[in-house]
């Protein structure tokens, strides 16, 4: 950042230096693109400026000429070398500061996030047209995160910025799916209360389906938070038999985003324009106008993946990444079409399960409504679609459900729907399996395996995920206390699954409500009882989940959770826990508000913009060189600028004193200078952070040209341009000579 001293100063040589430049032109680097993680990223290592520790000037031109080599590596990628241009460095305006050159690329990479270490070398000589080169030194710097950076090279230095962009155009190459760690579980919301855990509905699909009827193929797609982690556990029982593609808004550790019922599209002109016409989810929108299109524009499911990536406004492409959507596949998946299989054929028929449980927002009705109608014009009818959502009856509004709608969102109505598809399916059908709204994360082990046999309290501890021997304690990482912390509706809860022994069967509900939990010594109440039928891969009742809800501030990085007996001690029913679940409860997807967008403002004119400079320009030309004073001191400047458009911009600057008097858009009448330059050149100029230096190189490459009108006037320029040279010239033999 700039003094205000300093900020001033830049103001007042704007003007002046577009006849005073310079610009250093460097070849373009290839680019080249190495996997595989996400989202693809550009990595972009620019040169952007120069400076000397001491003069070097060899007194030919006024400049220390520097020149050099480079070199850039970066971990696992092949490194990139050559040579820099020559660069002209006025020591005497600079002192030893960095001078801005016009900024050029020395080295590009595409690659996957995140960005690999990169380390820039550079060796800086002096350069002489009759001598030997002189050694200004070298220098290198590695480089962890994008920045500006300077590298110190003996009597020089370097400046050079680090830049990662995002690009869409090769986000195929980087994997799209993070595998969920053990010891993590992700489950759907319904409306009766319980949940569908990732592993409880991959067991149904591997034993309703996979196992029993087969399939030409599937399509899982999750919008809700945490819907990454439905993907691990279904492709795992699903691999090698057939063909699926599965696809989510979110990570498996990550939420979902989508606009609050308050969004009004008349005051968000550009969100319209985008295509949000009422409240929607991000995600489920894009991949709806995807799974929308027919015929030849029919996508295979990776590109209506990779495309929704690339469209989403809050994923890794669009304009503010919070949202991180995951895609994989197994079998041929990958070439999955709506209502073809992997080869082209057609299926000989299509169903499709659209769910969501807790619809208590306007956008869970919409992504369904949205998805309905683009499965409808893929020639679905409504007996092939079962639409599931809220109560079965009312809207979050309060008005009637939709008439496709077949029934509330419960995990029984869940279950009955997978049930009634299985007995659809074969080989030749397709399933579309879409679901909506809320989400959970949860912290869980299904390999407990503690027998109870006495009423005593007891701690029940992990054992597949113990970090430790002996551990007794349930860890919990940052980012899941993070989790339960989004949505200020949620209720994280723990709860425990008891197995369905032939004594729980008997005595039942006696049993389980007397079982008693604590989790850090705090007693927690019971609120539901729910039966696991697909514990395993066998359609059967296995075990029931006991659901304690918790305060978030009982819970904490460890956590002794215990069991005990509530009921008489003398009618004590021995019991064996074969899995614990820690979750934070069903987390809405967050909404995303945006500012109002105002209509802007028009844009200025290059004349408009130069014409703001002459006031402080004015202010500050007593601090102006007298070379300068001299050159613009009392003339009549006819500027001529050629627009990006072809066009020409005239200006008549009339200075007198070396003070602006008039400065006019138009030619000047009897002008005693002509100055040329471009538009590209003049804005360059007013972009630098360092204009003096930017016009000194414009006028050194001829960027600027500039001549006196009339006999006297041209050779006074040329005078002047002599006596300059001379002066310096006569200033290194001085110092030569002592």
């Amino acid at each position: 950042m700039f003094h205000v001293e300093e900020s001033i100063m830049r103001k007042s040589w704007v003007l002046l230096s577009l006849i005073l430049s310079l610009s250093l032109m460097l070849s373009p680097v290839t680019a080249h693109f190495d996997p595989p993680d996400s989202p693809a990223i550009m990595v972009t290592v620019w040169l952007l400026g120069v400076a000397t520790t001491e003069d070097m000037d060899d007194g030919l031109n006024g400049y220390t000429d520097i020149t050099g080599t480079y070199k850039v590596s970066q971990s696992g990628h092949e490194a990139s070398a050559g040579n820099l241009g020559l660069i002209f460095y006025d020591w005497d305006t600079l002192k030893g500061r960095i001078g801005y050159i016009k900024k050029e690329p020395l080295y590009s990479h595409r690659e996957c996030t995140p960005m690999n270490d990169v380390t820039v070398s550079f060796n800086l000589e002096e350069s002489n047209s009759m001598f030997a080169n002189g050694k200004i030194g070298s220098g290198s710097i590695k480089v962890t995160k994008p920045g500006r950076y300077t590298v110190n090279a003996g009597k020089g230095k370097v400046l050079i910025e680090v830049t990662v962009t995002k690009t869409p155009i090769a986000s195929e190459e980087c994997s799209y799916f993070e595998d969920q760690p053990e010891g993590y579980a992700s489950s759907i919301v319904t409306s009766s209360g319980g949940y569908v855990y990732d592993w409880q509905l991959a067991n149904m699909i591997n034993m309703w389906i996979a196992n029993r009827t087969g399939y030409a193929n599937m399509v899982f797609i999750f919008n809700q938070c945490f819907g990454g982690g439905m993907i691990d556990d279904l492709k795992e029982k699903l691999k090698g038999t057939g063909d699926a593609a599965f696809m989510s808004a979110s990570k498996h550790n990550k939420p979902s985003w989508g606009l609050a019922d308050s969004y009004n599209p008349s005051r968000w002109p550009e969100m319209v324009k985008k295509g949000f016409t009422r409240p929607e989810d991000y995600y489920p929108k894009e991949v709806g106008e995807e799974l929308a299109k027919t015929g030849k524009e029919a996508p295979t499911m990776k590109e209506v993946a990779k495309r929704a990536e690339q469209e989403d406004l809050l994923g890794p492409y669009g304009s503010d990444f919070r949202e991180r959507p995951q895609y994989t596949s197994v079998g041929n998946g990958d070439n999955i079409r709506i209502g073809k299989k992997a080869d082209g054929s057609a299926v000989k028929s299509k169903h499709a399960i659209l769910f969501a449980g807790d619809a208590n927002q306007k956008r869970h009705w919409n992504n369904m409504d949205r998805m309905y109608k683009a499965l409808k014009k893929q020639g679905f009818s409504d007996a092939d679609i079962i639409a599931l959502a809220g109560n079965g009856k009312t809207m979050s509004n309060g008005t009637s459900v939709p008439g496709y709608i077949d029934g509330p969102g419960t995990k029984k109505t869940l279950y009955e729907a997978i049930v009634n598809v299985s007995k659809k399916m074969n080989k030749d059908e397709q399933l579309i399996f879409w679901v909506s709204d809320h989400g959970n994360r949860e912290r869980i082990e299904l390999a407990v395996l503690l027998d109870l046999i006495d009423p005593v309290t007891e701690p029940i501890p992990p054992k597949k995920t113990a970090r430790r021997p002996g551990q007794v304690t349930w860890d919990l990482d940052e980012e899941f206390l993070k989790a339960m912390e989004l949505d200020s509706d949620n209720r994280p809860y723990v709860s425990v699954l008891v197995e369905a022994t032939p004594e729980i069967m008997e005595f039942g509900e006696y049993v389980l409500k007397n079982i008693e939990l604590y989790i850090n010594k705090n007693e927690l109440n019971i609120t539901l009882i729910e039966p696991i039928t697909a514990y395993d891969t066998d359609p059967d009742l296995d075990a029931f989940e006991l659901v304690f809800p918790v305060d978030e501030e009982l819970l904490g990085e460890e956590n002794l959770i215990e069991v005990g007996w509530g009921g008489n001690p003398e009618e004590f029913i021995k019991y064996r826990i074969i899995g614990l679940i820690i979750s934070t409860g069903g987390i809405n997807e967050l909404e995303a508000e945006f500012e109002e967008i105002e209509e802007p403002e028009e844009e200025k004119t290059l004349f408009e913009l130069l014409e703001e400079y002459v006031p402080t320009y004015n202010e500050n030309v007593d601090t102006l060189p007298d070379i300068v004073k001299r050159i613009a001191g009392n003339e009549r400047i006819d500027l001529e600028i050629t627009l990006e458009n072809g066009s020409k911009l005239n200006i008549g600057v009339v200075t007198e004193g070396a003070r602006i008097i008039e400065f006019s858009e138009g030619k000047i009448p009897e002008p005693t200078m002509r100055v040329w330059t471009t538009e590209e050149v003049v804005r360059g100029i007013l972009d630098s952070e360092d204009p003096i230096r930017t016009g000194l190189y414009a006028l050194k490459t001829g960027e600027i040209k500039y001549s006196g009108v009339g006999l006297g006037k041209s050779l006074k320029i040329f005078g002047t341009k002599i006596i300059i040279k001379i002066y310096r010239f006569a200033e290194v033999i001085g110092d030569i000579v002592g």
